[in-house]
């Protein structure tokens, strides 16, 4: 299974509303500017404890940041 954003557009947006830049948040949350990029567009999944600590630090829940796919 794997773990996908589900609108990469969407999380720029809540990004931004929040006020945080891609750089400051990844930093932020202990991940490389790269992995998270990635994660955005979909290029990585992430580890369920990694998108965790994404959407906890949105303020948000799992579900509304994450999808899980087969």
């Amino acid at each position: 299974m794997k773990i996908i954003v589900k609108d990469p557009d969407v999380l720029r947006t809540m990004l931004i509303e929040k006020g945080y830049s891609q750089r400051e948040f990844s930093r932020l949350t202990g991940l490389s500017e790269n992995y998270f990029n990635q994660i955005i567009n979909h290029k990585k999944s992430p580890s369920p404890a990694v998108a965790k600590k994404i959407s906890n630090q949105l303020g948000l829940e799992f579900q509304d940041v994450f999808l899980i796919t087969k």
